[in-house]
Formats: structure tokens, sequence, C-alpha cells
């Protein structure tokens, strides 16, 4: 039986999501910036809040 594990790592220097901004460009620079190389067998997850943000699907609830 092989030994599984999983290791949380968080992308330092991410900048807060605007609407219309390239998630993607985004997380590839931050990647790179901290030197970090995602590996064959690695996921990358991403929170739904950042991608609403960046399509601009938000709410302000102060107009609800």
């Amino acid at each position: 039986m092989s030994e599984r594990s999983v290791k949380l790592t968080a992308i330092p220097d991410m900048p807060l999501i605007k609407p219309g901004d390239d998630l993607a460009a985004l997380l590839v620079a931050a990647l790179e910036r901290a030197g970090m190389t995602p590996g064959a067998q690695d996921v990358l997850v991403v929170a739904q809040k950042i991608v609403s943000k960046a399509e601009g699907r938000y709410v302000d609830l102060t107009q609800v």
C-alpha cells in the first residue's frame, strides 16, 4: 500500500481580484514570483469567490 498525503500551499502575493481581471494570468504571475512550479500530479484549487469577482458577478447587499 502506498502512502498518500495532502499538502496545502497558499500562493503568496496574490493581488485582490477585480472585475475583468485575467485570473489565469494573475495566478501564473504569482506562481512565478514565488518560484513555484506545479507538478504533474498537483491540483490548483481556486475559490469560487475570486472567480465570481473576476467575472463581475457580485451584488452590493445595500442595494438588495
